[in-house]
């Protein structure tokens, strides 16, 4: 009995300590699987949700939000391993997404002859000489980004000063809006370009009074040169897109809709991702780089690229991306009526409205949109019939069609939009870039509708919001200052041009946020900073919401915050 009674006095109280301890270590573990990654504290948060609310700290763990509330509440988030990032009130936003972009195109610009500020021709042509100077003869030089609308002679070039300075090396230069380009005498000769050489469907080469061509070619005459460009390396292209991934981090983005691509840059995405090399997200509409198979089983075609999310959506593929018209700064926008400076022109389409409808009805049968250029009155409007047609051929109530650009539209245009549900996807620094032309294209009577956002958000429309870089900066901060206040960074014209249309600062962020993911199908996960959706965000050193607008292009992006991770600080 005593010996029973030894060994209950020695039981016991390991037994309790036994117990007590397994109870401590369950709760440590559990608190260690609550505590969070990184916290984001003592902020001003931004949620852009429905009501706009604002909150002072953020939790993360992994990729995904599990807190949004005030600094006290957040504490209990905080571990030993958990990365805290205290912001002295400075802003978060739900990580900035660009609705309209062109990746490759920025990694060519950042890697070839960038001739963007040039003032006129005789600028252009001495950056050209320069580069002949270091160039092997025949070499290639390549560049962009030319505005005639920006020099003292708003006129299109002739390209005899330019092919004197570069007899030997072909040179190929994309006007700004990336709808025409500027080709020399060497150049034109390689493609077999002369003045007997027809325009084709959707494309025009300007020629002078001799009949010789200029050098200045107009969409689909662009294909004549882009054919016989040289091409990149696998790894000169992976290089370039990894440059543009940069640069719009540094930018303070997070994702972009990508626009234009084909079965190769997928291919490369992907492998990025297989890599863990890929630190932006990525909405990618498929383009028309396959012409023959894009004509042929366009159902087949379709269901084989989509891809609604890999990567932990990293990368999505659910559009089509089509080209209906041409720009406005080259008259190849199409309208009803003729250009005010150019009697008897009404710009050019570039396929038919029946090819638009056979897309349209195809992406449709496989759960994909279609988002389709259009910026004059003629090229929107007969899109959004196409649409309909198509809409009432295939019904899919949410289908999520878009008008990338919709410059200048009609009130009963933007009626038909809301009637059908169609998603005008717009670039606000457009409409501050083209400001000082738009009249002398179209006159007065149709620039009551250009870039008319206002038209739109009255009608109950969401605006996705983007820059079509590098047709214009890749920064969105320009984009939100440009859609607050219709001037340019000098704060002209005085209280903004056709200030009718201009939007709040909170339309504007979410025009660059919660919008541009509806307009990608990812509204559930993207786009603004709620329990369960991915941890995302853009913090800047000044409150946008709060400041003159005048400051908002000057403000600096201190984190890019892709998934719970800085990718850029």
């Amino acid at each position: 009995m005593q010996r029973k009674d030894s060994y209950r006095k020695i039981l016991v109280p390991f037994l309790t300590l036994l117990v007590l301890g397994l109870l401590v270590i369950n709760l440590y573990r559990g608190s260690t699987e609550d505590y969070a990654d990184m916290v984001i504290m003592e902020a001003t948060v931004a949620t852009v949700d429905d009501k706009f609310s604002i909150k002072e700290a953020v939790a993360v763990k992994g990729s995904i939000i599990i807190f949004a509330g005030d600094n006290k509440d957040v504490k209990q988030y905080i571990g030993p391993a958990t990365e805290v990032i205290k912001l002295d009130g400075k802003l978060v936003l739900p990580g900035l997404i660009d609705a309209h972009g062109h990746l490759h195109s920025l990694g060519e610009q950042l890697a070839n002859l960038d001739i963007n500020g040039t003032k006129s021709w005789e600028e252009i042509i001495a950056r050209v000489e320069a580069r002949v100077k270091t160039a092997k003869p025949g070499e290639w030089i390549v560049g962009g980004r030319w505005n005639q609308n920006e020099w003292p002679v708003r006129e299109f070039p002739h390209h005899e000063a330019l092919s004197k300075v570069s007899p030997n090396n072909p040179v190929y230069l994309t006007r700004v809006d990336g709808n025409s380009a500027f080709a020399n005498k060497k150049a034109m000769e390689l493609a077999g370009i002369d003045r007997n050489t027809p325009d084709p469907d959707g494309g025009k080469f300007i020629k002078g009074a001799d009949g010789e061509p200029t050098g200045v070619l107009i969409n689909q005459a662009m294909g004549y040169i882009k054919r016989i460009l040289p091409t990149n390396t696998p790894e000169q292209k992976e290089a370039k897109f990894k440059m543009a991934v940069q640069a719009c981090l540094e930018a303070g983005l997070t994702g972009i809709h990508e626009a234009g691509i084909g079965p190769a840059e997928i291919e490369l995405y992907k492998s990025l991702i297989d890599r863990n090399e890929l630190d932006i997200r990525l909405y990618a509409m498929l383009g028309e780089q396959e012409k023959p198979v894009i004509e042929g089983d366009l159902v087949s075609y379709f269901s084989e690229h989509r891809l609604p999310e890999y990567g932990n959506h990293m990368l999505s593929v659910r559009a089509i991306k089509l080209f209906f018209d041409g720009a406005l700064g080259s008259r190849g926008a199409a309208f009803f009526e003729p250009y005010a400076d150019d009697p008897g022109n009404t710009g050019l389409l570039r396929v038919t409205p029946e090819y638009i409808t056979r897309v349209t009805k195809a992406a449709l049968e496989v759960g994909m949109g279609v988002n389709t250029h259009c910026i004059g009155i003629r090229g929107t409007r007969l899109c959004v019939d196409a649409y309909e047609e198509a809409l009432e051929a295939v019904p899919v109530e949410d289908h999520r069609l878009r008008v990338e650009h919709a410059q200048i539209v009609r009130p009963e245009d933007v009626e038909k939009f809301r009637t059908l549900g169609i998603i005008p996807s717009m670039q606000p620094t457009h409409a501050t870039s083209d400001m000082g032309f738009v009249a002398d294209r179209v006159g007065e009577e149709r620039t009551a509708g250009a870039y008319a956002w206002r038209w739109f958000r009255d009608a109950g429309l969401t605006i996705p919001m983007g820059s079509d870089f590098p047709v214009e900066s890749v920064k969105p901060l320009y984009g939100i200052y440009s859609a607050v206040t219709r001037q340019d960074h000098n704060g002209q014209p005085p209280g903004g041009w056709h200030p009718e249309h201009r939007l709040t600062i909170e339309e504007a962020i979410r025009g660059f946020t919660i919008w541009a993911a509806h307009a990608a199908y990812q509204d559930e996960v993207l786009g603004s900073i709620e329990t369960g959706k991915l941890a995302d965000f853009t913090i800047l050193d000044k409150n946008i919401l709060e400041i003159d607008p005048m400051e908002i292009p000057g403000t600096k992006v201190l984190y890019t915050i892709v998934g719970g991770k800085i990718r850029y600080q």
